[in-house]
């Protein structure tokens, strides 16, 4: 354990503390600083009178579809502790979001959900438009990102999702009709080809190597087909047009119209501001990626990409400062 103040190592025991639900807290003091802490000091649960143990099941009913407000009245509280508890957690989805395995070759999806955010404004001026990215052969939630349809939105989620993945030797990125993505994307990973290199090689201005950029066009004008998205590589392979889809992607922003009360169809418990939106779906992400199994997979999306070993209960995911505290 490190000090979360200096992160010194040099940390010895300095006595226990009882608190609210009967758990003995170690308490640490650090040479370095001199500073005293806890077991909890850093985590979620630092300073919360309220039992791990109540967070963790509001948080897994809030995870599958129950609103803030009836959360608060099954395990008597507030709607607004509630939606502190969410924040606390949301807050921490960057410790909660470690880059992809160097070693690992991925298939990213991207998608857009739509939903209502404040007033019933028409949907291009509403602000519950949402970006998601997966990986697809483990279901990991790359990303998420809400706001206005606009060059911005596509910009913040194209790069997030490929901070996450850049370190990768081969990505393939598929999506669907939207050509926003690939122009977010051009800035961030297209390269020039020396002549010397490539000396017959069609154009200079490419993909950088082992980037495939692709989308399948679905329209309901027009055929169905699949389009490759500027020149790729020359020594990067090409998929076979079957493959290239983002259903998987679908079928999560289906799943997440149940699981997500902001999402609910016929019901009114949309969203009441984007920043709300975002906290949701930031939590969504941690319980999808690092607690709940996937069904067809029968192990976590962590543990399918090789972040981690074991499913984490929610509960511990409290009392964790971020994803480097996992233990075997």
């Amino acid at each position: 354990m490190n000090c979360p103040h200096c992160q010194s190592q040099q940390i010895v025991k300095n006595g226990r503390e009882s608190i609210s639900d009967g758990v003995l807290l170690q308490r640490y003091r650090c040479n370095a600083c001199g500073k005293r802490f806890n077991e909890r000091t850093g985590s979620l649960m630092a300073r919360l009178r309220t039992p791990s143990s109540v967070v963790a099941m509001a948080l897994n009913s809030r995870t599958e579809g129950t609103g803030a407000r009836a959360t608060g009245r099954v395990f008597g509280k507030s709607h607004s502790t509630i939606l502190r508890w969410e924040e606390r957690l949301a807050n921490q989805v960057e410790e909660w979001s470690p880059p992809a395995p160097r070693d690992r070759e991925v298939t990213l999806e991207g998608d857009e959900g739509y939903t209502r955010v404040g007033e019933n404004f028409p949907p291009l001026r509403s602000e519950g438009w949402t970006i998601h990215f997966i990986e697809r052969d483990s279901r990991y939630w790359v990303s998420a990102m809400a706001g206005h349809k606009d060059e911005l939105l596509f910009q913040r989620g194209t790069q997030q999702a490929w901070q996450w993945a850049q370190a990768c030797p081969a990505i393939r990125w598929f999506t669907d009709g939207e050509r926003r993505y690939a122009k977010a994307l051009w800035d961030l990973a297209s390269v020039s080809l020396a002549r010397r290199d490539c000396p017959r090689y069609r154009t200079r201005n490419v993909w950088r190597e082992g980037l495939e950029v692709a989308m399948k066009v679905k329209g309901s004008q027009g055929q169905r087909r699949v389009v490759w998205i500027r020149p790729e590589h020359p020594f990067t392979a090409i998929t076979p047009m079957a493959e290239v889809h983002a259903n998987h992607n679908e079928a999560q922003n289906a799943a997440l119209r149940r699981r997500c009360s902001a999402y609910r169809r016929r019901q009114n418990l949309y969203a009441k501001t984007r920043a709300g939106l975002q906290r949701v779906l930031d939590v969504q992400r941690i319980i999808h990626n690092w607690v709940r199994p996937h069904w067809g997979l029968g192990k976590t999306p962590a543990m399918a990409i090789g972040l981690c070993t074991r499913p984490l209960p929610t509960q511990e995911i409290l009392r964790m400062r971020g994803f480097q505290c996992i233990s075997s």
